[in-house]
């Protein structure tokens, strides 16, 4: 197609194109923007289309444009200034939780249950370097891992029904 028939397919389809679109995006000023869009993007790929199928190579542009416009509008959210006075004020600094119940119990398990949870959670140690550090195997950590978390768990429990939490 030639660039001279430009003017003239616009005129020919520019209120197609434009209730198309309006049918996609359900509102007159997308619709409106993206018809701009569309035979922006069509012009400067005129040379490139033959007048046989310049009509469905409008309406695929029309499709496109469209669907990436909707999904970059859904990535934001419009809401009203006024309900953000109803989120809580977090400038006050929150209270430190009280871990007290958590070191006792870990001061109550066996030394070997103990370190092991310390290495893991405190020095953030992998399991190979907690087996490497106690000189025992991989698997033997997971094993301790595990019932160490069952003791702490059930102590932290009864600790808990005890304060009536």
């Amino acid at each position: 197609m030639k660039k001279e028939q430009f003017e003239a397919f616009l005129k020919a389809n520019e209120k197609r194109i434009y209730h198309y679109l309006l049918t996609l995006v359900a509102n007159d000023n997308d619709a409106n923007d993206i018809v701009q869009m569309v035979f922006i993007s069509f012009y400067e790929h005129i040379d490139r289309v033959e007048e046989a199928t310049a009509v469905a190579y409008l309406y695929r542009i029309a499709y496109n444009k469209s669907m990436t416009f909707l999904k970059q509008k859904n990535r934001y959210v419009s809401l009203d200034p006024h309900s953000f006075s109803r989120l809580p004020d977090r400038s006050a600094p929150e209270p430190e939780p009280d871990h007290s119940a958590l070191h006792q119990a870990l001061r109550e398990l066996p030394p070997k249950l103990a370190s092991v949870i310390h290495l893991q959670y405190y020095e953030k140690l992998s399991y190979k370097e907690i087996a490497k550090k106690l000189g025992i195997t991989v698997k033997a950590v997971e094993s301790l891992l595990v019932r160490a978390k069952k003791q702490l768990r059930k102590k932290l429990l009864r600790e808990m029904q005890g304060k009536g939490v």
